[in-house]
């Protein structure tokens, strides 16, 4: 049984051992990829990044503010609740307006497309931070006027998302 058992521990280090020697061999490899990349290699594939990290967010964002506006039509939120979760979007989009603001202005963009895709980002985020005023204002003061505004800015603003993620209306 002894015997047994220190054959199991010995099988264990060396599956240990082996786990090391991998996950070295892994990184190694990783470090050696990344160095014979260049420069411009990496900056494409962080900009793919952003952009790929921005078009989720915007689609995430409408559909968060339509579920949030259903959900006030059926009694699920209250107004404070809907105030509270439209301002905290507004604040989001704000931040991340900001940041592309900055990456376009500091001259981080060469590429045309790259500004003009960033630019879209930013109407987008700013129809989007709209949309969630004209939810809160409606909330606010149930008129058909404040509903029709909110209708008209979703409309646009899902005509925007869907133009820049190539989605079919």
């Amino acid at each position: 049984m002894k015997a047994r058992i220190k054959k199991i521990n010995l099988n264990l280090f060396q599956i240990y051992i082996m786990r090391k020697y991998i996950i070295a061999l892994l990184l190694l490899t990783t470090s050696i990829s990344s160095f014979s990349q260049t420069c411009e290699e990496r900056e494409s594939k962080l900009l793919e990044s952003v952009g790929g990290f921005s078009a989720g967010f915007l689609y995430n964002t409408y559909g968060l503010i339509g579920a949030i506006s259903d959900g006030f039509t059926h009694d699920a939120y209250d107004a404070l609740t809907i105030n509270d979760l439209m301002d905290a979007q507004k604040k989001l989009a704000d931040n991340i307006v900001k940041v592309l603001e900055e990456l376009k202005s500091g001259g981080f963009l060469k590429d045309t497309k790259d500004q003009e895709f960033a630019g879209s980002v930013i109407n987008i985020l700013k129809g989007l931070k709209k949309q969630a005023q004209l939810l809160e204002d409606y909330v606010d003061n149930k008129s058909k006027q404040k509903q029709d505004a909110y209708e008209d800015q979703r409309k646009k603003n899902w005509s925007a998302i869907s133009k820049l993620m190539g989605i079919d209306e």
